[in-house]
């Protein structure tokens, strides 16, 4: 049976898109969208969406008859199950769970407020004092990040694995930042969006 990823590529599948691309397993895309009439087709109360988190929310996977929720949890669950992106040591592996959980706690509510007064939202309905004060609360994580890529060029081992995924999906929007003062992050991000799983995926979103 076909891996199932539920959500659109606009949302955070696109995450769980980019560690299928990379794995190079096949799978089915199901673009479920929350911003139409939920009881569409593919709207949020889809039932095979259901089953897979009974949350409503995406991303979900149906692997085989195993439902997953959680964009971290699934790729990590993804990358340990195929045996790829996955880090050759246990201490790796700590280090895979601790940037991902690093990247939802310290990072995400901070970049995505950001990038609305910064980039999303019409000029009018932008507040630049929110975008401020999202930044200034990414400057000790970013601080953090920068330290640990000036002493490995990957954040859990000699390889790009699912920590380096993880994190820098969440961080795709630090693309649009000024990274001068960090030349590591600003090289890891690089590397992790030029790779050809990254391409194919953002691609999806128009990105």
């Amino acid at each position: 049976m076909t891996l199932k990823i539920y959500g659109v590529a606009a949302s955070r599948a696109i995450r769980t898109l980019w560690m299928a691309e990379e794995l190079g397993i096949p799978y089915e895309h199901v673009p479920i969208n929350f911003s139409g009439d939920a009881d569409a087709p593919l709207g949020k109360n889809n039932p095979d969406l259901r089953r897979a988190n009974p949350m409503g929310r995406v991303p979900a996977i149906d692997d085989d008859g195993v439902g997953l929720a959680e964009s971290m949890a699934i790729n990590l669950y993804l990358a340990r199950k195929h045996g790829k992106l996955w880090p050759a040591t246990l201490q790796g592996e700590g280090l895979a769970f601790q940037w991902s959980f690093f990247g939802v706690t310290e990072i995400d509510p901070h970049i995505v407020e950001w990038a609305r007064n910064a980039l999303v939202l019409p000029q009018p309905e932008r507040d630049p004092a929110k975008a401020a004060a999202a930044l200034d609360k990414l400057q000790r994580p970013f601080d953090a990040l920068e330290a640990a890529l000036g002493r490995s060029r990957w954040l859990a081992g000699e390889a790009f694995t699912v920590a380096d995924l993880n994190l820098s999906a969440v961080m795709f929007r630090a693309r649009k930042m000024d990274l001068s003062s960090r030349p590591h992050v600003a090289r890891w991000l690089g590397e992790c969006f030029a790779r050809p799983a990254a391409r194919k995926a953002w691609a999806m979103r128009g990105e």
